[in-house]
């Protein structure tokens, strides 16, 4: 990434909302930029659209050009979802609440398709690409990011759970705090020639100085000045790890630092990851955390982490994740505490039974929420009830293989029976084939489709997954069932969004449940259930952790 210049003279005050305060005339850094929005557009005073005006599109791109307007409060809620993939946040979020005003970025170019084929504005880039600076991101205040969990994922070369490594990732992220202009100190003016040390002694030679035994518009106590630009900040993350891809986890603090810093009214950041991220390398859950509530960062209301999974909130399939909530002055919707010690023994058994002690570096885990606030669960559904097959066929997610003689099962798993709900879906999927129980393995015929795949997910079954061919003849069946497979499932989607933002997602997910699974009445019949109260006393952390991961 190439750094654009700054400009000194951006209009916004050197203090915000929240009173934060720099020395020496300092203003937070925005790209390049005289000032000029939509307001001052001499075509867009005509009644032109921005869309039809290039000064807009250009000023604003790759941002939609409409964002070249400054926010008024008739317009919807602006939002930047990073690691978009092909829209199951989106998709989720839709369900709660459809009036946002929403970017995504991503770089996987089939994603980007389908997310665009869905209706989404799209910015097909490479994250560390973009700066977070721009000038149009200054009304953004909902952020949500999906980062890439392959490093994290069990079924990879794991590298994102090198101790070593994420103790080093964890120590960079630490800093961004400082790096990006939230650090405070007592007395700055010792940054700016004096007269004072930081301690407020007059320093020497300093002694003639006007304001040598008073106090100067310079001097006092705020938040030291940023010190460094997203892209060396994303430089120093990748230089202490081994795959660079681990390193974007530091995207989910150099974003909303620096929005809030450009004058961005940020309330909410959520974040999915790979369940590995709590279970194998929590420091890095952990730095983010206390990034984020700590006074000497964000200092944010809320910051909770959990694993949940997709099957638990309606889905045909197992998706187990981490995920973040954090909200800026408030409890987010369905907040509840748990007992943090327990919580933690329970999250890490596996290294107390190892070690004898919890991580030293994980988040607090205190805090949490809770979706369904005591109300009946959404019914499970099976994965032969969600492709209408009879209850009694099996799946085998690999060709045909031969029996172990110890056991008397197929060597190397692969195979499912359809009456119960789903292992998570897998890019191998592509070539699942389901057969009656008295065939055998790997000899089935009734393939699967794309639509079927995603609706296992939990996508509607009209989604368009699209496929860009690389040569000639290609199909791509392998990508789209690898897309498929990465992405946030819609039902999960729902209830994190709605604990930030729009209406409860009960009522509005079961129905869709309903209709996506065709359950009928005898399944889907939820009723109007009223929300009650969060119960904090007492209350068990078994939803931590219902399912062996996939």
């Amino acid at each position: 990434m190439v750094s654009t210049p700054v400009c000194d003279a951006a209009p916004d005050a050197a203090t915000g909302e929240d009173g934060r305060v720099y020395a020496n005339g300092f203003r937070p850094a925005t790209l390049l930029w005289d000032g000029w929005t939509c307001a001052d557009c001499v075509v867009c005073g005509t009644g032109t659209q921005c869309a039809d005006c290039q000064a807009c599109t250009d000023f604003a791109a790759p941002y939609p050009p409409h964002w070249a307007r400054p926010r008024s409060e008739r317009d919807a809620e602006r939002g930047l979802e990073l690691f978009g993939g092909p829209g199951g946040m989106s998709a989720g979020r839709a369900l709660v609440d459809d009036s946002g005003d929403w970017v995504l970025i991503e770089f996987n170019r089939d994603a980007a398709a389908t997310a665009r084929a869905a209706g989404h504005w799209v910015v097909e880039a490479d994250i560390r690409t973009l700066d977070p600076r721009h000038p149009v991101l200054r009304h953004v205040s909902r952020l949500h990011g999906s980062p890439p969990c392959q490093t994290l994922s069990g079924a990879g070369k794991r590298a994102g759970w090198n101790a070593d490594e994420v103790a080093e990732l964890q120590s960079v992220m630490w800093q961004a705090s400082e790096a990006f202009g939230f650090l405070e100190a007592d007395d700055l003016c010792s940054l700016y020639g004096g007269p004072h040390t930081y301690f407020g002694d007059v320093l020497d030679g300093m002694e003639d100085h006007p304001d040598a035994d008073g106090w100067g518009d310079q001097c006092g106590g705020g938040h030291l000045p940023p010190c460094m630009t997203p892209a060396d900040f994303r430089e120093w993350a990748a230089s202490v790890v081994s795959d660079d891809r681990t390193a974007l986890m530091a995207e989910m603090l150099i974003w909303p630092m620096c929005l809030i810093q450009i004058g961005a009214p940020l309330i909410s950041i959520t974040m999915e990851q790979s369940a590995n991220l709590l279970k194998q390398s929590p420091a890095l859950a952990e730095a983010i955390q206390s990034e984020i509530t700590s006074v000497e960062g964000l200092g944010w209301a809320w910051c909770s982490w959990q694993i949940e999974d997709a099957a638990d909130f309606g889905a045909a399939t197992h998706r187990e994740r981490a995920w973040m909530v954090a909200t800026r002055y408030e409890r987010p919707r369905y907040a509840d505490e748990v007992d943090a010690d327990q919580a933690a023994r329970a999250m890490w058994s596996h290294v107390l039974k190892r070690t004898g002690r919890l991580p030293s570096g994980a988040p607090e885990l205190g805090r949490r929420i809770d979706p369904y606030q005591g109300r009946p669960a959404l019914p499970k559904v099976t994965v032969a009830t969600a492709l209408d097959l009879p209850a009694d066929w099996w799946a085998d997610t690999r060709g045909k293989r031969g029996i172990n003689p110890e056991t008397g099962k197929p060597k190397g798993g692969g195979s499912f029976p359809l009456n119960d709900v789903g292992p998570c879906v897998t890019a191998p999927w592509y070539a699942i084939r389901f057969r009656p129980a008295h065939v055998p393995q790997g000899e089935g015929t009734h393939t699967i489709t794309a639509s079927e795949l995603g609706a296992l997910v939990g996508f509607p079954r009209d989604k368009e997954w699209v496929y860009i061919p690389t040569r000639e003849g290609a199909r791509g069946v392998r990508n789209i069932a690898q897309m498929i497979a990465d992405p946030v499932s819609p039902f999960i989607g729902a209830a994190i969004s709605a604990a930030v933002q729009g209406a409860d997602w009960y009522e509005p997910t079961a129905t869709y449940q309903a209709a996506l699974y065709q359950l009928g009445e005898q399944a889907a019949d939820t009723g109007p259930v009223e929300l009650p109260a969060p119960c904090t006393e007492g209350r068990t952390i078994e939803q931590l952790e219902l399912f062996p991961a996939a």
